[in-house]
């Protein structure tokens, strides 16, 4: 796992940093960066960008609070990396973690998709509220925050999102970013009618494969538990795994 360590350290972090650096101008959108030392907020408290990565000193913690006020978000640590500090400032380990995973776009084999998969990039409003539709079912969360949280990555960051149809009736979602050096894979869902029909594979393979054409040799994702065995099986590699703490009066906040 080092030499997979070695090529995807960090690569998740520059990844979401340059999708914030284009929503710069979008209000909401902030980065707080420092020694050792990265937080990304978004304007809604949906917690699929609000993280945090770095040393959990008490001077970040003390930052990262003032940073998100009374907004929902994810401290990423690795198991090994000592939380204590967390733990006193009222974090909570969250039974979730992440797996950071990497693919060598280069050593990617093209799977067989069945035939009765088609996959869509929305161009239209119906198609762009259908695949939101289909995402918010597995996401549970508002159709207003979803749309508030993602139509200005799609439309300013330029992430291009995949809507896929199993026998014409929708199914699941993707939503890929392709940066400067890798892809980062996103928005990974399946309604629950339709699991296990191979459109999770249908998914990642429309990103590799558009990360492939602009001429990308990376792919990163954070894989689920449900999620992870997937992914390896399309040839992504663990590059570590990632205990999630969340703050628990802000948990609260955010539930009421």
């Amino acid at each position: 796992m080092e030499h997979y360590f070695n090529i995807g350290k960090n690569l998740q972090q520059e990844n979401f940093k340059e999708i914030l650096q284009k929503m710069s101008n979008v209000f909401g959108w902030e980065i707080l960066e420092g020694t050792n030392l990265l937080a990304l907020k978004a304007p809604v408290a949906i917690n699929f960008v609000n993280f945090v990565w770095g040393e959990t000193t008490l001077s970040n913690i003390e930052k990262v609070k003032v940073f998100y006020k009374n907004t929902q978000f994810t401290w990423l640590v690795a198991p090994q990396i000592n939380a204590d500090n967390l733990k006193c400032g009222g974090f909570a380990l969250d039974d979730l973690v992440s797996t950071e995973m990497v693919l060598n776009i280069s050593e990617y084999i093209t799977p067989t998709i069945p035939s009765n998969i088609q996959i869509i990039i929305p161009k239209t409003n119906e198609e762009l509220q259908i695949w939101t539709n289909t995402a918010i079912a597995t996401f549970e969360c508002s159709s207003d925050g979803f749309k508030e949280f993602f139509y200005p990555l799609i439309k300013v960051a330029k992430c291009i999102p995949f809507l896929l149809m199993y026998d014409n009736q929708p199914a699941a979602t993707a939503m890929v970013y392709c940066g400067n050096n890798v892809a980062g894979v996103y928005c990974m869902s399946t309604l629950t009618a339709y699991r296990h029909k191979c459109l999770g594979t249908a998914a990642v393979n429309a990103c590799i494969l558009l990360a492939k054409s602009k001429n990308l040799h990376h792919a990163i994702l954070y894989a689920s538990q449900l999620g992870r065995p997937l992914y390896a099986k399309l040839g992504f590699k663990e590059i570590q795994i990632l205990q999630e703490y969340h703050l628990e009066n802000t948990l609260e906040q955010s539930n009421a």
